[in-house]
């Protein structure tokens, strides 16, 4: 975390109600956390209706669930660091009711419900914001609150083909041992990037609510569609259909103008490094750094189009150079040469990356040690404030941590009232019902080809926290 002496964390007394779960909206109160805001999680006692990323999503220590299974995902962690954990059953009255009066005192509420649950529960805007006149709401659902699709549940498996990135991206379908191999059958990007999207977007929506009521005393509501941030990344491709008829092919790494555009092979096993070329100078910079001045004035690679025609020739005279290099030392050649370069980097190599390093990328957070985990870096933020103090304020918080302070420190809720409702599991801290996850070896993930790789000594590889 940053220490500047005499600065504010840039949302400070801001107070956010996270009703949301999984991925897109449990990260952007994550942020909101970051950047100084108290962020009150509403999680659940119920097993069956928690957080999958609490109870399935993972990844575990060592690959296993711990005696408090339910506080050691990687993905829980990550996406629920520096929040207060308040333990309810939103389908109870008692429940809604808390709610209600916990909005109050709320700055923000972020959920992402399909319509129906929320109106169901008494919980929708119309209904919040008579309660807090000045309420920001922000719902994310898949496909917005109108429009034919508008009750559809959504996950991004199914959600991103619908987005039209299908054309523009890798294809994958199985071999018949059933490993994932390149095909023709289209599907979703490697991680859930619409969640991100919707996190950035979210972000940055809720920023110019605040600043709106800042200057007017007005909230507002923000309805998120997924679909439609999902869409935003395919302009290009929507009017070239538009303007020319035009549908585009999957492209690999290469660009459509540019070349040579694409990644090259390099010294070790699985190891590439990403090369961009997008002018003239910079081609004839490529040449002279690779010892193949000739090539400039070659009528094959006479002008970008002509690049692009002859890539297949040029990616091999490439690699040639390439190939007996480290990636690092490929990129800082070309970089030097002013030629735009860079590794390509797996996670091990981000985590140990001299850049992320320099700029405090991955910040040191520590859970009580009864958990198991050990002291990591989480991932933090791509920005820095020069006037402003923000960082991870701690780890997520222990499932119903904040009950008491809740409770009985925010809205003056009698112990009596108090231990009905834990009485009742609406309040705790532990799971009713269910149980750790079954993981599969590690080994055997390698031999299905679920995973690259294993390596079994990775603690001895990693930075020090």
């Amino acid at each position: 975390m940053s220490s500047l002496i005499g600065s504010q964390e840039p949302l400070k007394n801001i107070r956010v109600l996270d009703l949301s779960r999984v991925f897109a909206m449990p990260f952007a109160g994550a942020n909101l956390a970051d950047l100084g805001a108290e962020v009150i999680k509403v999680d659940t006692c119920q097993t069956q209706f928690m957080d999958t990323t609490r109870t399935i999503t993972g990844p575990f220590p060592d690959n296993e669930p711990g005696k408090y299974w339910w506080e050691q995902g990687g993905t829980f962690q990550n996406l629920n660091r520096g929040k207060r954990s308040l333990t309810l059953d939103l389908r109870s009255e008692k429940s809604q009711d808390i709610i209600k009066e916990l909005v109050r005192i709320c700055d923000v509420v972020l959920e992402n419900f399909t319509p129906r649950v929320m109106e169901r529960f008494g919980l929708d805007y119309e209904s919040l914001k008579a309660h807090k006149p000045d309420l920001i709401m922000v719902s994310n659902t898949g496909y917005g609150h109108n429009g034919p699709w508008s009750s559809f549940g959504a996950m991004a498996s199914a959600l991103e083909p619908t987005h039209g990135t299908g054309a523009f991206m890798g294809y994958m379908e199985e071999d018949s041992d059933g490993r994932l191999s390149e095909g023709q059958v289209p599907n979703k990007m490697g991680n859930s990037y619409s969640d991100f999207l919707a996190t950035w977007t979210a972000l940055s929506s809720l920023m110019a609510a605040l600043l709106n009521r800042a200057k007017t005393g007005r909230g507002q509501w923000i309805d998120l569609a997924m679909y439609q941030t999902g869409t935003t990344v395919v302009g290009a491709g929507l009017l070239d259909y538009t303007y020319n008829g035009r549908r585009s092919l999957r492209i690999g790494n290469r660009h459509p103008v540019w070349a040579p555009h694409g990644v090259y092979q390099c010294l070790g096993n699985d190891q590439w490094v990403a090369i961009a070329v997008r002018t003239d100078s910079e081609w004839i910079a490529i040449c002279r750094t690779i010892g193949r001045p000739e090539l400039v004035s070659d009528l094959r690679f006479a002008d970008p189009i002509d690049r692009r025609r002859h890539q297949e020739e040029l990616d091999k005279i490439i690699s040639t150079w390439t190939s007996p290099q480290t990636s690092y030392q490929v990129m800082d050649t070309l970089q030097s040469a002013g030629v735009p370069a860079g590794a390509v980097l797996n996670a091990k190599q981000a985590l140990i990356d001299p850049q992320y390093l320099d700029r405090g990328f991955f910040e040191p957070v520590r859970n009580p040690a009864e958990l198991g985990l050990r002291p990591k870096g989480y991932v933090g933020r791509a920005w820095k404030f020069s006037a402003s103090d923000t960082g991870i304020k701690g780890p997520a918080p222990r499932l119903g941590e904040a009950n008491d302070y809740v409770l009985r420190g925010l809205l003056g809720i009698d112990q009596e009232s108090i231990n009905r409702l834990t009485e009742d599991w609406i309040i705790g801290n532990t799971p009713e019902g269910g149980g750790p996850p079954n993981q599969v070896p590690l080994d055997e993930q390698v031999e299905l080809g679920w995973i690259a790789e294993f390596q079994a000594d990775y603690l001895q590889q990693l930075p020090p926290v």
